[in-house]
């Protein structure tokens, strides 16, 4: 049957590793990946950061599609889409996890820029997803 894995992508290389182990997977099994980074505007004491809404969007776009497609070349029979979700990045996985047969994280990652620190996530996910969750290291 048919695997859809979900990819959580930050920009690291933790979270590159997870989406190179979900495409492996998937080229094995059959199915496909959706890489998925999340992205908001972060506060910090009250206040938001000097970043702009769109430049946030526009590097977190970026990084998503720099990790896609340094797999892709390696893997071209593999479906992989990307996509990009603004939100809180714990809501919006655990809000995809039933559609998934299996979610993908790197075990730490870029906390700041994304929202995305990786070892809580995966510990958040691991406790509330709605499918298995493989943490990469």
């Amino acid at each position: 049957m048919p695997q859809t894995v979900v990819a959580g992508i930050d920009g690291s290389d933790e979270s590159q590793r997870a989406l190179r182990w979900a495409v492996e997977y998937v080229q094995k099994v059959g199915g496909l990946v959706h890489a998925i980074t999340v992205w908001h505007q972060p506060v910090q004491f009250g206040y938001r950061l000097p970043t702009s809404d769109s430049e946030l969007e526009t590097r977190a776009r970026q990084q998503l599609e720099r990790a896609v497609e340094a797999v892709r070349g390696e893997f071209p029979s593999v479906d992989i889409r990307s996509r990009l979700i603004r939100g809180h990045v714990v809501d919006e996985l655990v809000g995809l996890s039933p559609q998934a047969d299996m979610m993908v994280l790197g075990n730490k990652g870029h906390g700041a820029f994304t929202g995305m620190m990786v070892g809580s996530v995966a510990l958040k996910l691991v406790h509330h997803a709605r499918c298995p969750v493989l943490v990469v290291r």
